[in-house]
């Protein structure tokens, strides 16, 4: 190691594959995000950046901890979707490739990926980028990443890195903490340190909503690793996984670093108890003809509670495209009042609302470009109360303190509904995506928002717990995996194959 300033090179690539939906081009990434060499460095370093939260927490935790040299590679980062397209992998990798090349020497790596791509190509583009980031800086310089609890995780991806740092918290609110964990860690390898390692995949695909870590088996396992934390373990990542990808490497993993073999006895005992207890992973939605009754009885009430309906089955978080109509159709039938929705994805509507102007009202026609059986032709009268260009500062939860945008996007109100339409497929995560058209939450009695768990970090304020209700409703992101036509998801593996049956290895 340099002993006065280590160079440490960043780089990093983020989506979500959702196996079921569209493909993921070039142009998603550079919507939202994409930063070559120093650019990575001048957007981090902006109030708000438009970035994974990882990079500027990152960059603070190194400057506040000594001298250091950062040797910016590439970032992107987009909404998670369908396979990204392999040729604009390969452009990106191979530009890694060869700015670490022309970089010269380094005494460490940081990488910042989601951990859950798929592209057209490959089945563990994540394990790609670690395995070409170790043959080209060898086997002695620290390799330390951060990604999503969402991951799907293999073999090579963590033999090729010295350790992997994921997420502990579902929203996630704790990206800025693991990336400070990741510099302390990469500080203490770079010093001399080394850890062994323990991987255990299992054969467990939790369904999404049980992998909210407030409380459920899967938050207290991940407790339970934070516990084991000392002079013997290192550090503890129990991955949940997306079981959406379709990928060969799926299922829960539990990583483990630290000294000898407490690594491999703290990941089988996590594994053995996460088998045993795997009946716990059951989850239950609401009907949508009980949902809407639900919004209808509040809308009449003057008293009681709010409440939010989660249509977790078009969450553009997890690859939804944010414009399927169940639940819609079904409030202005049953003329629910008092009821704010959002974020409605359809761009043609929004431009509409831009080219009439506030105040205008109009026959709109929605999902005229992109219908299909959950997304179906709506016709509404509207009008439009508010415009926006789009780029907000997250206020709450995931999004927070980050540049977000929603491209050219409209407050209205139609069918006795009060609706936020945008442009670009942002799940509605952030009171802000309400409150930057003036819309004042606290005036609603029923919420309804595109997505699966990141709105609790951000409407915890206007909703308590009891009060959420996840409608089962149509969409490519159902969390019913039973309703998904699966090609490569290996088998046996539960809760799809419910009696089988499977012993936690010995390592």
């Amino acid at each position: 190691m340099s002993a006065a300033e280590p160079r440490i090179a960043i780089l990093g690539m983020h989506q979500e594959t959702n196996r079921f939906v569209k493909i993921t081009g070039e142009a998603d990434f550079r919507a939202a995000c994409y930063f070559e060499g120093e650019a990575i460095l001048a957007e981090a370093r902006r109030p708000a950046p438009a970035m994974p939260a990882e990079i500027p927490a990152f960059l603070e935790a190194m400057d506040r901890t000594g001298p250091w040299q950062p040797v910016p590679i590439l970032l992107t980062s987009t909404e998670p979707g369908g396979p990204v397209e392999q040729g604009f992998f390969d452009a990106c990798i191979g530009k890694m490739q060869a700015s670490l090349k022309a970089a010269g020497p380094l005494d460490g790596v940081y990488i910042s990926n989601h951990g859950a791509m798929a592209t057209t190509g490959s089945h563990d583009p994540d394990g790609d980028i670690y395995a070409m980031t170790r043959a080209l800086v060898g086997s002695g310089i620290p390799i330390v990443a951060t990604l999503d609890l969402h991951a799907n995780i293999s073999q090579r991806m963590v033999a090729s890195v010295d350790a992997i740092i994921a997420y502990r918290t579902n929203p996630h609110i704790d990206q800025r903490e693991r990336a400070v964990e990741a510099a302390a860690l990469l500080r203490r390898l770079m010093a001399g340190e080394r850890l062994a390692k323990a991987f255990i995949r299992l054969p467990i695909i939790p369904p999404p909503l049980k992998l909210v870590t407030a409380s459920g088996l899967y938050g207290e396992l991940i407790a339970e690793g934070e516990r084991a934390i000392g002079p013997d373990i290192a550090l503890v990542s129990v991955v949940g996984g997306f079981f959406r990808g379709d990928l060969p490497k799926a299922g829960l993993a539990i990583i483990a670093y630290g000294r000898g073999r407490h690594p491999d006895e703290l990941a089988q005992r996590l594994a053995a108890r996460a088998w045993a207890e795997r009946e716990r992973f059951a989850q239950s939605l609401t009907p949508l003809d009980t949902a809407i009754a639900m919004a209808v009885a509040n809308g009449e009430s003057a008293t009681g509670p709010t409440i939010l309906l989660a249509d977790v089955a078009d969450n553009p978080g997890s690859g939804g495209p944010g414009n399927t109509t169940d639940i819609l159709e079904g409030l202005i039938r049953a003329k629910a009042e008092r009821v704010l929705m959002g974020n409605f994805v359809d761009a043609a509507v929004a431009a509409q609302c831009h080219k009439r102007g506030v105040g205008a009202r109009f026959d709109a026609a929605f999902n005229t470009a992109n219908a299909d059986r959950f997304a179906r032709h709506l016709k509404l009268r509207l009008e439009v109360l508010a415009l926006s260009e789009g780029p907000v500062i997250g206020r709450r939860g995931i999004a927070e303190g980050r540049t977000v945008n929603l491209g050219p996007s409209a407050a209205i109100l139609g069918g006795g509904l009060t609706m936020v339409v945008v442009s670009r497929r942002i799940q509605c995560a952030d009171p802000i995506y309400f409150e930057t058209f003036g819309l004042k939450i606290a005036e609603f009695r029923t919420l309804v928002v595109k997505s699966l768990a990141h709105f609790r970090a951000g409407f915890d304020e206007f909703v308590t717990p009891e009060n959420i209700h996840e409608v089962d409703a149509g969409g490519m992101t159902t969390p019913v995996q039973s309703r998904y036509k699966y090609k490569y998801l290996p088998r046996p593996i539960y809760p799809l194959d419910l009696d089988m049956v499977w012993t936690p290895p010995t390592i």
